[in-house]
Protein backbone atom coordinates (compact mmCIF):
# COMPACT_ATOMS: atom_id res chain seq x y z
CA UNK A 1 0.00 0.00 0.00
CA UNK A 2 2.83 2.30 1.03
CA UNK A 3 4.18 2.29 -2.67
CA UNK A 4 0.99 3.34 -4.30
CA UNK A 5 0.47 6.98 -5.81
CA UNK A 6 -1.47 8.91 -3.21
CA UNK A 7 -3.57 10.74 -2.29
CA UNK A 8 -5.27 8.92 0.68
CA UNK A 9 -8.24 9.37 1.42
CA UNK A 10 -8.49 7.75 5.70
CA UNK A 11 -11.60 7.02 7.76
CA UNK A 12 -12.23 6.12 10.75
CA UNK A 13 -15.46 6.13 12.33
CA UNK A 14 -18.22 4.59 14.80
CA UNK A 15 -20.24 1.83 13.03
CA UNK A 16 -21.95 1.21 15.95
CA UNK A 17 -25.62 -0.73 16.05
CA UNK A 18 -26.58 -1.20 19.15
CA UNK A 19 -29.66 1.79 19.14
CA UNK A 20 -33.49 1.55 18.19
CA UNK A 21 -32.54 4.54 15.76
CA UNK A 22 -28.69 3.23 14.79
CA UNK A 23 -29.89 2.86 11.03
CA UNK A 24 -30.80 6.57 10.66
CA UNK A 25 -27.42 7.67 12.57
CA UNK A 26 -25.37 5.07 10.49
CA UNK A 27 -26.99 7.39 7.50
CA UNK A 28 -26.50 10.83 8.68
CA UNK A 29 -22.55 9.61 9.84
CA UNK A 30 -21.94 8.57 6.28
CA UNK A 31 -23.30 12.06 4.99
CA UNK A 32 -20.46 13.77 7.34
CA UNK A 33 -18.10 11.80 6.29
CA UNK A 34 -19.14 12.42 2.40
CA UNK A 35 -18.92 16.17 2.97
CA UNK A 36 -16.23 15.69 5.23
CA UNK A 37 -13.80 13.86 2.14
CA UNK A 38 -15.19 16.57 -0.25
CA UNK A 39 -14.04 19.57 1.61
CA UNK A 40 -10.57 17.63 2.08
CA UNK A 41 -10.10 17.35 -1.52
CA UNK A 42 -11.25 13.35 -2.34
CA UNK A 43 -11.92 13.14 -5.52
CA UNK A 44 -15.88 12.01 -6.51
CA UNK A 45 -14.64 8.67 -7.33
CA UNK A 46 -13.11 8.18 -4.19
CA UNK A 47 -15.96 9.13 -2.42
CA UNK A 48 -18.32 6.85 -4.28
CA UNK A 49 -15.84 3.69 -3.69
CA UNK A 50 -15.48 4.17 0.42
CA UNK A 51 -19.67 4.62 0.02
CA UNK A 52 -20.05 1.43 -1.55
CA UNK A 53 -17.08 -0.53 0.26
CA UNK A 54 -19.49 0.71 3.60
CA UNK A 55 -22.40 -0.15 2.32
CA UNK A 56 -21.71 -3.31 0.96
CA UNK A 57 -19.75 -4.39 4.09
CA UNK A 58 -20.94 -6.80 6.41
CA UNK A 59 -23.96 -5.40 9.29
CA UNK A 60 -21.96 -4.10 12.84
CA UNK A 61 -23.37 -6.14 15.56
CA UNK A 62 -22.70 -3.77 18.61
CA UNK A 63 -20.08 -1.50 19.60
CA UNK A 64 -17.71 -1.72 16.64
CA UNK A 65 -15.73 0.47 14.66
CA UNK A 66 -14.59 0.59 10.71
CA UNK A 67 -11.48 1.39 8.99
CA UNK A 68 -11.10 2.40 5.38
CA UNK A 69 -8.61 4.02 3.12
CA UNK A 70 -8.08 4.57 -0.73
CA UNK A 71 -6.26 5.71 -3.27
CA UNK A 72 -7.62 7.49 -6.20
CA UNK A 73 -8.27 3.91 -7.96
CA UNK A 74 -9.75 1.41 -5.34
CA UNK A 75 -10.16 0.78 -1.51
CA UNK A 76 -7.40 -0.69 -0.26
CA UNK A 77 -7.77 -0.97 3.39
CA UNK A 78 -11.37 -2.38 4.59
CA UNK A 79 -11.74 -3.79 8.00
CA UNK A 80 -14.28 -3.76 11.01
CA UNK A 81 -12.33 -2.73 14.12
CA UNK A 82 -13.34 -4.40 17.45
CA UNK A 83 -14.08 -0.94 19.30
CA UNK A 84 -15.27 2.41 18.17
CA UNK A 85 -12.71 4.37 17.98
CA UNK A 86 -11.51 7.30 19.87
CA UNK A 87 -12.48 10.13 17.37
CA UNK A 88 -13.66 10.25 14.01
CA UNK A 89 -11.06 10.46 11.59
CA UNK A 90 -11.53 11.40 8.11
CA UNK A 91 -8.08 12.76 6.11
CA UNK A 92 -7.05 13.19 2.45
CA UNK A 93 -3.62 12.93 2.51
CA UNK A 94 -0.26 12.04 0.38
CA UNK A 95 0.42 9.35 2.44
CA UNK A 96 -2.25 6.49 3.89
CA UNK A 97 -3.16 7.44 7.42
CA UNK A 98 -2.33 3.69 9.18
CA UNK A 99 -1.33 4.29 12.93
CA UNK A 100 -4.62 4.45 13.94
CA UNK A 101 -5.33 0.73 12.44
CA UNK A 102 -2.39 -0.81 13.73
CA UNK A 103 -3.55 0.74 17.22
CA UNK A 104 -7.43 -0.10 17.24
CA UNK A 105 -7.39 -3.26 15.07
CA UNK A 106 -7.59 -6.85 16.37
CA UNK A 107 -3.53 -7.62 17.11
CA UNK A 108 -2.07 -9.96 14.55
CA UNK A 109 0.84 -11.98 16.18
CA UNK A 110 2.55 -14.84 13.79
CA UNK A 111 1.12 -18.09 15.11
CA UNK A 112 0.56 -21.59 14.14
CA UNK A 113 -2.61 -23.97 15.19
CA UNK A 114 -2.60 -27.51 15.01
CA UNK A 115 -6.29 -28.79 15.15
CA UNK A 116 -5.59 -32.55 16.34
CA UNK A 117 -7.88 -35.30 15.47
CA UNK A 118 -8.11 -39.09 14.92
CA UNK A 119 -7.11 -39.19 11.63
CA UNK A 120 -4.40 -36.68 11.51
CA UNK A 121 -4.01 -32.92 11.98
CA UNK A 122 -5.23 -30.06 10.28
CA UNK A 123 -2.09 -26.49 10.76
CA UNK A 124 -3.35 -23.48 10.32
CA UNK A 125 -0.79 -20.32 10.07
CA UNK A 126 -0.69 -16.38 10.25
CA UNK A 127 2.17 -14.21 9.65
CA UNK A 128 2.23 -10.63 11.13
CA UNK A 129 0.61 -9.34 7.93
CA UNK A 130 -2.25 -11.35 9.00
CA UNK A 131 -1.65 -13.70 5.55
CA UNK A 132 -2.98 -17.15 6.56
CA UNK A 133 -2.26 -20.50 5.21
CA UNK A 134 -2.97 -23.97 5.79
CA UNK A 135 -1.39 -27.10 5.92
CA UNK A 136 -2.95 -30.89 6.29
CA UNK A 137 -0.98 -34.05 7.90
CA UNK A 138 -2.63 -36.86 7.30
CA UNK A 139 -2.83 -40.95 8.05
CA UNK A 140 -0.16 -43.12 5.42
CA UNK A 141 -2.41 -46.15 5.90
CA UNK A 142 -6.27 -45.09 6.25
CA UNK A 143 -8.24 -47.74 8.62
CA UNK A 144 -10.40 -50.41 5.99
CA UNK A 145 -12.55 -52.83 7.11
CA UNK A 146 -15.28 -53.11 9.07
CA UNK A 147 -14.35 -52.45 12.30
CA UNK A 148 -16.70 -51.14 15.14
CA UNK A 149 -16.47 -47.54 15.36
CA UNK A 150 -15.35 -47.73 18.92
CA UNK A 151 -12.30 -49.63 17.77
CA UNK A 152 -11.63 -47.33 14.50
CA UNK A 153 -11.10 -44.46 16.88
CA UNK A 154 -8.83 -46.09 19.55
CA UNK A 155 -6.93 -47.36 16.18
CA UNK A 156 -6.84 -43.74 14.80
CA UNK A 157 -5.97 -42.14 17.90
CA UNK A 158 -3.01 -44.79 18.26
CA UNK A 159 -2.00 -43.65 14.70
CA UNK A 160 -2.11 -40.02 15.69
CA UNK A 161 0.52 -40.52 18.45
CA UNK A 162 2.57 -42.48 15.69
CA UNK A 163 2.68 -39.66 13.81
CA UNK A 164 3.31 -36.89 16.28
CA UNK A 165 6.79 -36.50 15.18
CA UNK A 166 5.34 -35.73 11.85
CA UNK A 167 2.89 -33.21 12.76
CA UNK A 168 5.06 -31.77 15.45
CA UNK A 169 7.87 -31.00 12.50
CA UNK A 170 5.35 -29.80 9.76
CA UNK A 171 4.51 -27.43 12.69
CA UNK A 172 7.96 -26.03 13.11
CA UNK A 173 8.55 -25.32 9.68
CA UNK A 174 5.06 -23.83 9.32
CA UNK A 175 6.36 -21.34 12.26
CA UNK A 176 9.58 -21.23 10.88
CA UNK A 177 7.82 -19.36 7.95
CA UNK A 178 5.56 -17.36 9.18
CA UNK A 179 8.11 -16.80 12.05
CA UNK A 180 5.63 -17.59 14.59
CA UNK A 181 5.80 -16.72 18.28
CA UNK A 182 2.70 -18.34 19.34
CA UNK A 183 1.81 -22.35 18.80
CA UNK A 184 -1.83 -23.49 19.81
CA UNK A 185 -2.76 -26.96 20.11
CA UNK A 186 -6.59 -28.05 19.91
CA UNK A 187 -7.84 -31.52 20.51
CA UNK A 188 -8.03 -34.73 22.79
CA UNK A 189 -5.87 -34.12 25.66
CA UNK A 190 -3.00 -37.59 25.27
CA UNK A 191 -2.34 -36.08 21.42
CA UNK A 192 -2.34 -32.34 23.01
CA UNK A 193 0.47 -33.03 25.56
CA UNK A 194 2.84 -35.97 23.18
CA UNK A 195 2.71 -33.11 20.74
CA UNK A 196 3.69 -30.07 23.40
CA UNK A 197 6.30 -32.68 24.55
CA UNK A 198 7.64 -33.18 21.06
CA UNK A 199 7.69 -29.38 20.01
CA UNK A 200 9.52 -28.39 23.58
CA UNK A 201 12.26 -31.60 22.44
CA UNK A 202 12.77 -29.63 19.52
CA UNK A 203 12.97 -26.08 20.62
CA UNK A 204 14.93 -26.74 23.82
CA UNK A 205 17.71 -28.99 21.80
CA UNK A 206 17.92 -26.67 18.76
CA UNK A 207 19.36 -23.20 20.55
CA UNK A 208 16.22 -21.23 19.45
CA UNK A 209 15.25 -20.40 23.19
CA UNK A 210 18.20 -18.92 23.97
CA UNK A 211 16.99 -15.03 24.02
CA UNK A 212 13.52 -13.88 25.36
CA UNK A 213 12.39 -12.50 21.94
CA UNK A 214 13.38 -16.24 20.69
CA UNK A 215 10.91 -18.34 22.83
CA UNK A 216 8.05 -19.57 21.01
CA UNK A 217 5.06 -19.75 23.43
CA UNK A 218 3.01 -23.00 23.05
CA UNK A 219 -0.55 -22.99 24.66
CA UNK A 220 -2.96 -26.00 25.09
CA UNK A 221 -6.57 -25.43 24.21
CA UNK A 222 -9.50 -27.50 24.97
CA UNK A 223 -13.21 -27.92 24.27
CA UNK A 224 -15.20 -29.20 21.30
CA UNK A 225 -17.39 -25.92 20.42
CA UNK A 226 -16.29 -24.30 17.15
CA UNK A 227 -17.46 -21.04 18.06
CA UNK A 228 -16.00 -21.04 21.85
CA UNK A 229 -12.37 -22.55 20.47
CA UNK A 230 -12.11 -19.46 18.18
CA UNK A 231 -13.52 -17.07 20.79
CA UNK A 232 -10.40 -18.88 22.98
CA UNK A 233 -7.33 -18.63 20.15
CA UNK A 234 -8.54 -14.79 19.61
CA UNK A 235 -8.04 -14.32 23.42
CA UNK A 236 -4.86 -16.64 23.69
CA UNK A 237 -3.81 -14.48 20.47
CA UNK A 238 -4.66 -10.81 22.50
CA UNK A 239 -2.67 -12.11 25.49
CA UNK A 240 0.36 -12.84 23.36
CA UNK A 241 0.41 -9.74 21.64
CA UNK A 242 0.20 -7.98 24.96
CA UNK A 243 3.05 -10.20 26.63
CA UNK A 244 4.88 -9.46 23.20
CA UNK A 245 4.34 -5.64 24.11
CA UNK A 246 5.52 -5.81 27.43
CA UNK A 247 8.30 -7.98 26.42
CA UNK A 248 9.40 -4.96 23.99
CA UNK A 249 9.27 -2.09 26.49
CA UNK A 250 11.02 -3.73 29.17
CA UNK A 251 13.55 -4.27 26.56
CA UNK A 252 13.89 -0.85 25.04
CA UNK A 253 13.95 0.54 29.01
CA UNK A 254 16.90 -2.10 29.92
CA UNK A 255 18.69 -1.05 26.84
CA UNK A 256 18.13 2.99 27.33
CA UNK A 257 19.87 2.05 31.12
CA UNK A 258 22.91 0.31 29.37
CA UNK A 259 26.15 3.01 27.51
CA UNK A 260 25.48 3.16 23.99
CA UNK A 261 21.96 0.90 24.70
CA UNK A 262 20.45 0.24 21.13
CA UNK A 263 17.76 2.81 21.26
CA UNK A 264 17.06 5.74 19.62
CA UNK A 265 14.14 8.32 21.38
CA UNK A 266 12.84 11.27 19.96
CA UNK A 267 12.15 12.47 16.14
CA UNK A 268 15.74 13.65 15.49
CA UNK A 269 17.25 10.34 16.38
CA UNK A 270 14.38 7.60 14.96
CA UNK A 271 14.36 9.35 11.95
CA UNK A 272 18.13 9.27 11.59
CA UNK A 273 18.06 5.09 12.37
CA UNK A 274 15.28 4.88 9.75
CA UNK A 275 17.03 6.66 7.52
CA UNK A 276 20.20 3.83 8.21
CA UNK A 277 17.38 1.35 8.23
CA UNK A 278 18.53 -0.04 11.45
CA UNK A 279 15.42 -0.09 13.51
CA UNK A 280 14.03 -3.60 14.40
CA UNK A 281 10.76 -1.87 16.01
CA UNK A 282 9.75 1.60 16.09
CA UNK A 283 7.63 2.66 19.17
CA UNK A 284 4.87 4.78 18.84
CA UNK A 285 2.50 6.78 20.48
CA UNK A 286 -0.05 8.32 18.18
CA UNK A 287 -1.66 10.53 20.61
CA UNK A 288 1.83 11.77 22.09
CA UNK A 289 2.78 12.67 18.42
CA UNK A 290 0.08 14.72 18.02
CA UNK A 291 0.85 17.66 15.04
CA UNK A 292 4.41 16.58 14.57
CA UNK A 293 5.85 17.16 10.65
CA UNK A 294 9.09 15.97 9.36
CA UNK A 295 10.55 15.98 5.74
CA UNK A 296 10.58 13.23 3.46
CA UNK A 297 12.77 12.73 0.04
CA UNK A 298 11.45 10.43 -2.80
CA UNK A 299 11.70 7.12 -0.80
CA UNK A 300 9.68 6.31 2.32
CA UNK A 301 13.22 5.97 4.20
CA UNK A 302 14.35 9.09 3.03
CA UNK A 303 12.97 10.78 6.49
CA UNK A 304 14.38 13.33 8.95
CA UNK A 305 13.76 16.56 11.27
CA UNK A 306 15.83 18.83 9.29
CA UNK A 307 16.77 19.51 5.36
CA UNK A 308 20.05 19.41 5.71
CA UNK A 309 19.63 15.86 6.75
CA UNK A 310 18.61 14.95 3.15
CA UNK A 311 19.17 15.60 -0.92
CA UNK A 312 17.35 16.80 -3.24
CA UNK A 313 13.66 19.16 -2.30
CA UNK A 314 11.87 16.88 0.87
CA UNK A 315 8.41 17.84 1.10
CA UNK A 316 6.78 18.29 4.78
CA UNK A 317 4.59 15.43 6.08
CA UNK A 318 2.77 14.26 8.84
CA UNK A 319 4.93 12.28 11.35
CA UNK A 320 2.39 9.94 11.95
CA UNK A 321 2.12 9.02 8.80
CA UNK A 322 5.39 9.15 7.25
CA UNK A 323 7.07 7.24 10.65
CA UNK A 324 4.68 4.09 9.95
CA UNK A 325 5.49 4.10 5.86
CA UNK A 326 9.56 4.63 6.72
CA UNK A 327 9.45 1.54 9.40
CA UNK A 328 7.68 -0.87 6.74
CA UNK A 329 10.08 0.46 3.60
CA UNK A 330 12.72 -0.62 6.35
CA UNK A 331 11.03 -4.16 7.41
CA UNK A 332 10.63 -2.68 11.18
CA UNK A 333 8.12 -3.88 13.27
CA UNK A 334 5.67 -1.12 14.55
CA UNK A 335 4.88 -1.34 18.17
CA UNK A 336 1.99 1.28 19.31
CA UNK A 337 2.72 1.97 22.92
CA UNK A 338 -0.96 3.57 23.46
CA UNK A 339 0.47 5.71 26.52
CA UNK A 340 2.23 2.75 27.91
CA UNK A 341 5.81 4.72 28.19
CA UNK A 342 6.51 8.54 27.82
CA UNK A 343 8.76 8.79 24.97
CA UNK A 344 10.15 12.20 23.64
CA UNK A 345 7.55 13.29 20.96
CA UNK A 346 5.84 10.39 21.28
CA UNK A 347 8.71 8.07 19.27
CA UNK A 348 11.41 5.78 19.62
CA UNK A 349 13.03 2.42 18.52
CA UNK A 350 14.70 -0.61 19.49
CA UNK A 351 17.96 -1.04 16.95
CA UNK A 352 19.47 -4.38 15.35
CA UNK A 353 22.77 -5.39 16.23
CA UNK A 354 25.02 -5.48 13.73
Amino acid sequence: MIDRTGPFASVYFDSSHDTEDADRQFELNQRTIREKLSAAGASADVIGAIGIAVAAGPPAAGRSGRALIADCRTVLVDEQLPAPPPRELVRVSPLPCILPLLEQRAPRVPHVVALLHPAGARLYAMDRHGDPMTWSVDPVNPLRGSRGQRQTRRHARDRMHRRIDEVADQMCRLADRVAAVLLILIGDAPARAALHNALDARYTGDGTADSPENVRRIVEIDGADREALRDLVRKTVAEAAEAHCRLILNRYRAERERPWGATASGLAETTAALRDRFVAQLLIDGSALDEHQVLVGDRHTEIATTAKELTGHPEIRRADEALPAAALAGNSEIVPIGGRMLLPDGVGALLRRV
